[in-house]
């Protein structure tokens, strides 16, 4: 009595199909991730612009707040009495000669010690 043998599998068309089902499938993920990367970075660049865009915006109005002063009436008076000691009629200028303040002890990034211990 004879054993009956083992047939190797042999590699048919149903292989065939599997194998290129699994490398489109391979291709299709593939795809996916660098889509869902591609979207996750846009998403993220959109993010920081719209912050740019929001401070800059904070800043513009600021600015235009600061033409007005300084296109105002108060602030040009104030700049004629500061720099250039006008009055107006009927008033009496007085400049105070005051004692100068001393220089501060310590620069702003010098350590409170090297104040003391200057050499």
């Amino acid at each position: 009595m004879q054993l009956p043998r083992l047939a190797s599998p042999a590699f048919g068309p149903s292989h065939v199909v599997l194998t290129i089902a699994a490398l489109f499938l391979c291709l299709f993920m593939y795809s996916y991730v660098q889509t869902a990367t591609q979207t996750y970075r846009l998403h993220e660049q959109r993010r920081v612009l719209v912050h740019d865009v929001d401070e800059l915006r904070r800043q513009k109005a600021e600015l235009i707040g600061l033409k007005e002063y300084l296109a105002s009436d108060e602030y040009l008076e104030s700049v004629a009495r500061t720099k250039f000691g006008l009055v107006r009629p009927g008033e009496t200028a007085v400049h105070v000669d005051a004692p100068k303040q001393p220089d501060a002890a310590r620069l702003p990034n010098q350590r409170w010690w090297e104040a003391l211990f200057a050499r």
